[in-house]
């Protein structure tokens, strides 16, 4: 258990760092995007199976392995198993980490359902569940989720559901 706490408390601390990016540029596109100051959260929550770690940051670039071999890119996120959406304006990128809370270890078996109600307009999305990881951290940064289109200065619900296992996380995008 007391690796999960040192994964998770990396967790809080590199997307804390990196959740105060003013500018998102998706090179590919050349499409540059202001997302506001404070761009999203992170929210830890258990299951009688699981440990989650849920983050909302600004939108990045997800990578295919074709990609990633023709780039090298040192920022974003590799793709492996699912589709990737674009960073466009407005975008955020939703992250679910899920450890296994008998071994503490990240859990990539899984298909996790991740949905996302915005309760100013009450828009309910469903998230692609795409398995990627950092393309610097690698595998100790393995995580289900995908870029989606969400505006700020808006309390959001995330709900994460891995089988019969279930977590309702809440928060404010500024």
């Amino acid at each position: 258990m007391v690796g999960v706490c040192v994964i998770a408390a990396f967790a809080v601390w590199w997307n804390s760092d990196r959740a105060g990016a003013r500018r998102v540029t998706d090179a590919s596109a050349d499409v540059a995007t202001e997302v506001d100051e404070v761009a999203g959260f992170t929210k830890i929550a258990t299951t009688e199976h699981y440990f989650v770690v849920v983050n909302v940051l600004p939108a990045e670039r997800m990578y295919t392995p074709e990609e990633l071999a023709a780039e090298h890119p040192t920022v974003g996120e590799a793709v492996l198993r699912g589709p990737a959406a674009p960073v466009v304006p407005s975008a955020r990128h939703v992250e679910a980490h899920i450890y296994d809370r008998r071994t503490g270890l990240p859990t990539t078996a899984v298909t996790p359902a991740i949905t996302l109600v915005d309760h100013r307009s009450g828009a309910r999305m469903s998230i692609d569940p795409t398995l990627m990881q950092d393309v610097i951290i690698g595998a100790a940064d393995v995580h289900f989720g995908n870029n989606i289109v969400v505006a700020g200065d808006r309390d959001i619900t995330l709900t994460v559901e891995v089988g019969a296992d279930k977590v309702v996380l809440s928060g404010h995008l500024d």
